[in-house]
This record gives structure tokens, sequence and C-alpha cells, in this order.
């Protein structure tokens, strides 16, 4: 069925922690702070790159920076990282008529962009949900900014060519770290949903002496009859009412936590989304989600994503607690390390061709 136009949507967005490790009088801290200083310039160099050179690619999957810039808010910056899958060639079609149209090579892939938010203060970096590839995730991200480590090199050097009075030092091999967003409360989860359809309550075994009751214990009776040993007995709350019954759920799922009586729980439901979801305590992962406007042909309006990106880190921004990085470590003059950067952005730019003509020239 073709796309309405105009119609809204939501979109997922994941969120990233950037960190950088320092060592400060002779202690590591690990995960304590964002230098946007480092981060900035190594994501700048890394475009110095040729676009094919600059690429991360496995067998298959490829990941490329295409774009980094100031935001309009002065505090992000914003950014495209394009991905695609290969491997295996691929038939494409006609979906109305089916009849085959072309073939994607196993060196081709159909390119997606990603468009990605950075808060320069904590590090907090968002990226639009690579929907159409599922392509771009943390480990990939890693080994992409893994390629290009030895761009940052010149600046961790005069980091710690200035900043060796001060006690603090950058290393070389550990410089960046990219992590998960820690996990939201299930109560927090829970407020995502637009309808809640069942909640579940586990009991473990009869070693819960919170819950007494005589059908329970019945049935865990004719279990050990029949030696079924291990096993979990699951209750489930079904949502008869027409309403979403959300802050019902809330308020009684509150309750059993405080009191500690079942061993472990689940919701079952829609979110505000619309997606069927089910959630437990140890399933839960951070991720937003922003409303946004797509055209005919389905492609979203990119000031919506930019905009919620940026209403994320204003308003719900998980690392707002996160100390920020004493810029009177910053180095004071860049020169030198813009000059040696470019030197080892032109060094890998050079095709084969061309130090073959070099060394022929030199003959």
């Amino acid at each position: 069925m073709a796309t309405q136009k105009g119609k809204k949507t939501r979109m997922k967005i994941k969120g990233f922690e950037i960190s950088n490790d320092i060592t400060l009088n002779d202690t590591l801290k690990h995960g304590f702070y964002y230098n946007h200083e480092l981060m900035d310039l190594f994501f700048n160099s890394i475009l110095l790159i040729d676009l094919d050179k600059r690429k991360y690619k496995n067998d298959e999957v490829t990941l490329n920076l295409v774009e980094y810039k100031q935001s309009n808010n002065v505090n992000m910056m914003e950014g495209i990282f394009t991905t695609a899958r290969h491997g295996i060639p691929k038939t494409t079609i006609n979906i109305e008529t089916q009849e085959e149209m072309n073939t994607i090579e196993h060196y081709e892939g159909v390119k997606s962009e990603i468009h990605f938010t950075l808060d320069k203060k904590k590090g907090l970096l968002l990226v639009q949900e690579d929907k159409q590839n599922h392509v771009f995730s943390r480990s990939v991200l890693k080994s992409f900014l893994y390629s290009h480590r030895q761009l940052i090199f010149p600046y961790i050097e005069e980091f710690n060519r200035e900043n060796f009075a001060n006690k603090a030092s950058l290393y070389k091999r550990g410089f960046y770290a990219i992590n998960s967003l820690p996990p939201i409360d299930f109560i927090e989860k829970l407020n995502e949903f637009k309808t809640i359809k069942s909640g579940i309550l586990y009991i473990n075994s009869s070693e819960n002496k919170q819950v007494n009751n005589d059908v329970i214990q019945k049935l865990e009776e004719e279990l050990n009859d029949h030696e079924i040993d291990e096993y979990d007995i699951e209750m489930k709350i079904k949502n008869k009412s027409p309403n979403g019954m959300v802050k019902t759920f809330e308020k009684y799922f509150n309750r059993m936590m405080e009191i500690q009586k079942y061993d472990d729980y689940a919701i079952e439901g829609v979110t505000k989304s619309g997606a069927t979801k089910k959630i437990t305590p140890d399933s839960i992962t951070r991720e937003f989600d922003i409303e946004v406007q797509i055209n005919g042909n389905g492609i979203p309006n990119l000031d919506d994503i930019f905009n919620g990106m940026e209403s994320i880190i204003l308003h719900k921004n998980p690392l707002v607690d996160k100390e920020e990085f004493d810029q009177s470590f910053f180095i004071k003059d860049d020169t030198n390390v813009q000059k040696k950067i470019q030197e080892i952005a032109n060094a890998i730019n050079k095709t084969e061709e061309t130090q073959e003509e070099e060394r022929a020239g030199a003959k």
C-alpha cells in the first residue's frame, strides 16, 4: 500500500555514550568524562580521507561517515552515516507485477543514510534507527572509528606534552569508549505503552513463601508428583477494559515491586509508536522514539529528525549528571597537530598508482 502524503509516524532513535579516558595524578579516570575537543577533531579528520578509503567494510556490511557539521544548536553537532549490506547476489523485483528487474551483485548494496546528533557537553550520541539495512550498531561504529585511530595520534601527543606539568595524559590505545546507555527503569519503560494487554507475574518455585495461595500450592504438588522439578508458574492478568489502563498497571506493579512478592514480572501491550511489545526488567535497553513527518515516498522530514534529537538531548538526556571535561586541559595551539593529521590523511589517500608513479619518477 502506498505511503500517504503527509503521514506522521514514530521513528526509533538509538542512544550511545561516548567517553574519553584520562589519567590524572597517576589515576585512570575511566568513563568519567567526554572530551569534545578530541572527538570533534577526530570526526573532522576522518572526513579528510577519500570516501572509498574512509569506509569500514567486512564480508557483509559497510559503514561510512559522509557528513559532520555544526548543528543549529551551538551545543550539538550533526551528521550522516551511510550503511550498506552486501556479500550475496540479490535480484530486485517489481512488487506489483513480481517481474524480476535487476541483479545486485555481491559487491553492491543499497545505500541507507543514517542521521545522527552529538551532544558536545556530555557525549550523548543519538543515531536514527537503521531500519532499511540493519547494519548500524555499536560494534560496527567502534570498528569504523578504530580503523582511523592513527589520525588522532598527533593530538594525543600534543595533549600529553602540554599537560605534562598538570599530570594529565591520554592513551593512544584507549582514547575513546562507546557504550550502550544505562538501562531504563521498568516503570519508566511501562509509561511508553499506549495500551496494556496483560501483566504477567512469575513464581519460580515453592521456595517463594510470599505467595500463599492454595491453587498454586496444589499445582506445585501435582508438578512434583510427576517429577517436574524445574518450572516457572506464570499468572497472567488480562486487561479486558477498552481503556489503556497504563496508570492502573503502573500503580499495581509499583506495589508488587515494593513488597517483592513475586520473582519476576512482565508487561505485554502496544507502545505509543504502535509496536506490540513485551518487556521484562532484564529485556529493557534504553532507546527513544520521535514523531516525524514522511512524504509520499516514505522519506522522513530532516527537520523533524534533528528537532526530535535535540529535544531528547535537552529534556531526556540520561547523561545530564555526567561530569564535564576540564577545558583548561585543552591544547593551546593545534596548528602543528592539524598539519600532522593532514600529512597522515594525504599518505592514506595516495593510491597505489600514484605511489608507483612517484617511485618511477624518483628513478
